[in-house]
């Protein structure tokens, strides 16, 4: 509920995911009026045991504002959800709805990890040599710089764990290469990530927007200000180039030219990724781009499942720790 996706559409990539995982199952929270509706569409589609629907009678709205909204909807799927998530009654949550208020519910609901202060949005984006995590990409506006420091250990952290990355590469997004440049959050963050180089990652410095896709740092650490806008500006512009490149490709036969787009909104479109991971929490938690179509929420959902099989969580506290 709460997203810019009909329910519909999300409830397409549950049922999708159902066929596909038989070890899972999901719980659905909805209206009572959209799980009517929704079953009322769903004639050709057999009832599966392990779609289980449960009814919430809020919405939190994406123009509704975080703090209030949690505390006068609770029982709305978004803090349900996680509440749910709280007292170990699923492994995992997903929500395409308010990220504001999915972050600050989280922070207030869920444990967080050992030395996190404040969970941070953590998304991949690709790059020339893999894929760079990118944290934070919308949790938290404006950070000091011990937050930044933490937002790198958990990149670091996750790249270990999810791609046997043994000593990360970590660079601080800025808007040049110098240490002086910058807000002062961010030149303090530069000066305790020099120090704190282990065996565990390498600081590099300095990262200027045009260089994230270069693929010189495996995690990228910023503010969820700049971070968002990021990554928002790199999905616009995918989209447009993707568009371009239809175009210019309009006199190739048309199964050559779909095979060539579909290789690179394989690589590029952000619906082809999992959501944003909710790190510093001791939940698995999972936001979706509140646009996401049946795709987007479809590979959401299969990465929450590897992450729980993974034993994401139990794997970045060890990494924290050590």
């Amino acid at each position: 509920m709460g997203s810019e996706s009909s329910p519909s559409i999300l409830y397409e990539a549950v049922k999708q995911a159902a066929e596909e995982l038989h070890d899972v199952t999901f719980i659905v929270l909805a209206t009572q009026k959209v799980i009517d509706s929704i079953l009322s569409q769903s004639d050709n589609f057999k009832p599966v045991a392990r779609i289980v629907f449960h009814v919430v009678t809020d919405v939190i709205e994406t123009s509704d504002e975080p703090i209030v909204a949690i505390r006068q909807k609770k029982n709305s799927s978004l803090v349900v959800g996680l509440r749910l998530l709280k007292k170990h009654f699923i492994d995992g949550f997903i929500s395409a709805g308010n990220t504001g208020a999915y972050i600050a519910c989280a922070a207030l609901t869920l444990p967080l990890l050992p030395g996190i202060k404040r969970p941070a949005l953590l998304a991949t984006m690709p790059t020339k040599t893999g894929e760079v995590a990118v944290i934070d990409v919308g949790g938290n506006v404006s950070c000091k710089a011990n937050h930044l420091i933490q937002f790198a250990l958990m990149g670091a952290a996750y790249q270990r764990c999810n791609q046997g990355i043994k000593s990360p590469k970590i660079g601080l997004l800025n808007i040049g290469v110098e240490s002086k440049k910058g807000t002062s959050s961010v030149r303090e963050a530069y000066q305790i990530l020099q120090e704190k180089n282990t065996a565990g990652h390498q600081f590099i410095g300095n990262v200027e927007g045009r260089e994230v896709f270069q693929g010189k740092v495996d995690v990228l650490v910023t503010d969820g200000f700049t971070g968002n806008i990021l990554l928002k500006s790199a999905e616009g512009m995918t989209s447009l180039l993707i568009e371009q490149l239809r175009h210019a490709l309009k006199d190739i036969p048309k199964e050559q030219k779909e095979s060539i787009l579909q290789d690179i909104k394989y690589n590029f479109d952000y619906q082809e990724y999992s959501g944003a991971i909710v790190c510093g929490v001791d939940c698995v938690a999972i936001k979706c781009h509140g646009k996401t179509s049946t795709k987007g929420l479809l590979n959401s959902i299969r990465g929450a499942v590897t992450l729980v099989h993974n034993g994401f969580i139990s794997q970045i506290k060890e990494q924290l720790q050590g």
